[in-house]
């Protein structure tokens, strides 16, 4: 009886092994095609949410979501913000930069940077989101960050927004110190007519 020579064997394993590499191979290339198919589809999902656009949005939380929280009576916070969501999922928050310290404080004001953060879609008028930001006094001395987890739904007309959000106001090395909770309303920013001139304004 004919036995397979060694090299036939050898040849054989050869084009077996590579038949397996080519096989895996097209099985990652699809499931990088199928990710990215669905990446594309969340993006678009994303870029068509009534969301995106700017919004005027005011708080309503208990105590101040800064450094004066430490002093919180838990009275309601009223606070102004601006808001921006991009299509590809980045929030910006414009907040009070400047605020009193708390009595006893060993610094008289508290600053706030631009709030960053993320949102998600959580239905078709619906959102998910968290926004950080960083905290200092006057000189400069860093104090520790606001994180602020929130939801929120755009009114059917688009025009309007409302949702709820918890916060946690955080030291130098990250330990809670205060938390609060809060509601907002917000009305989407529209381009608005400029004024008339006053007479003698140059012309361009």
């Amino acid at each position: 009886m004919n036995r397979p020579s060694i090299s036939s064997l050898s040849s054989l394993s050869r084009r077996t092994a590579l038949g397996r590499v080519a096989a895996v191979g097209a099985a990652l290339g699809f499931t990088t095609r199928l990710s990215s198919a669905a990446a594309q589809d969340a993006r678009s999902e994303m870029a068509k949410h009534p969301i995106v656009g700017s919004w005027w949005v005011s708080l309503a939380s208990t105590g101040a979501m800064d450094q004066e929280s430490l002093a919180s009576t838990g009275a309601m916070d009223q606070e102004s913000v601006l808001d921006t969501f991009t299509a590809d999922g980045t929030v910006l928050a414009s907040v009070k930069p400047v605020s009193p310290a708390p009595p006893g404080a060993a610094f008289g004001q508290t600053f706030a940077s631009l709030m960053h953060g993320t949102w998600t879609v959580a239905g078709p008028n619906q959102v998910a989101l968290t926004l950080v930001r960083l905290q200092t006094d006057e000189s400069g001395n860093y104090l520790g960050t606001v994180t602020v987890p929130a939801v929120g739904e755009v009114s059917s007309d688009g025009q309007g927004l409302s949702g709820s959000f918890t916060y946690d106001v955080a030291d130098p090395a990250g330990n809670v110190v205060a938390s609060g909770t809060g509601t907002f309303e917000g009305t989407r920013l529209e381009v608005q007519p400029m004024g008339t001139p006053p007479a003698g304004t140059p012309v361009a």
